[in-house]
């Protein structure tokens, strides 16, 4: 039987996280797919780990690598898969049972769509908050949401390998990998869908890659550029680079006022919990 879905995952030295996505994925409520995990040069008890559950479940295969770092290694999994559609799922995530199936029901009746997200709950370590986020659904709205912010979530996102494919994949540099191939893919003229169902959970933690590597203005200012970006080439009107402008105003704001500037002048949709 041919593979439809491949969920694909990147991971460095993750044997404290395997609460989280493994059994999250090996579970899902839609059995039939395959499960590319691609080990970016672990030096921890990760690649022995990998090997005992890949013996158990033959969906999982897992590629050992030299370190190849976010952008390359997703690649390398993605050339591997057999799926018409990509589930990426970050290793420190969690995708609740009834994600796969969703998704590619949502895929499949909406051919102009290449890229369908979700909405997710949010556990932040650095701010000490909880929140479920919940983006726009239609098209319009998610485009003009990449010159805000990043639209959803990359961890419960997926995609058609067709439009990675005609993208040109993930590029370089590391950072910011997602919102960049969003991009690509909507100047090409794929839609951008998102289903208003809470399907999984992303952890932010002070010592993952992306803040370890960046400090927080680096990342902000990083953050406007590809904002601008978003503008230029998805022609969205001008005066939307009020929004990357923003954003310097924002790193340096408190944390009540960063929330308030998330749910009124970005437009973020986030439920308390």
């Amino acid at each position: 039987m041919s593979i439809k879905i491949s969920v694909v995952t990147t991971v460095y030295n993750g044997q404290e996280y395997f609460d989280k996505s493994i059994p999250s994925i090996l579970n899902q409520n839609y059995d039939s797919f395959e499960w590319i995990i691609v080990d970016d040069g672990s030096t921890d008890a990760t690649p022995e780990l990998l090997n005992k559950i890949a013996t158990k479940d033959k969906r999982l295969k897992v590629l050992y690598c030299d370190r190849l770092g976010r952008a390359k290694a997703l690649n390398h999994a993605i050339e591997n898969a057999q799926g018409q559609y990509i589930a990426n799922q970050d290793f420190d995530d969690i995708s609740y049972p009834e994600r796969l199936q969703l998704q590619l029901e949502f895929l499949d009746s909406h051919p102009q769509v290449g890229i369908v997200g979700c909405n997710y709950l949010v556990e932040d370590e650095i701010r000490n908050q909880r929140y479920i986020r919940m983006p726009p659904n239609s098209h319009k709205l998610l485009m003009t949401r990449m010159a805000k912010c990043v639209p959803f979530a990359h961890t419960l996102a997926t995609f058609r390998k067709e439009a990675w494919q005609q993208a040109g994949g993930y590029s370089e540099p590391n950072d910011l990998v997602d919102i960049r191939l969003w991009i690509k893919m909507a100047k090409l003229g794929w839609h951008l869908g998102s289903i208003p169902v809470t399907l999984g959970e992303h952890f932010i933690y002070s010592k993952s890659f992306w803040h370890k590597n960046f400090q927080y203005s680096q990342r902000q200012k990083h953050l406007s550029k590809v904002q601008w970006q978003a503008i230029k080439e998805l022609e969205l009107p001008l005066w939307m680079g009020i929004y990357p402008l923003g954003r310097y105003i924002y790193c340096y704001s408190p944390k009540q006022i960063k929330s308030f500037l998330r749910r009124t002048v970005a437009g973020s949709k986030e439920q308390v919990m």
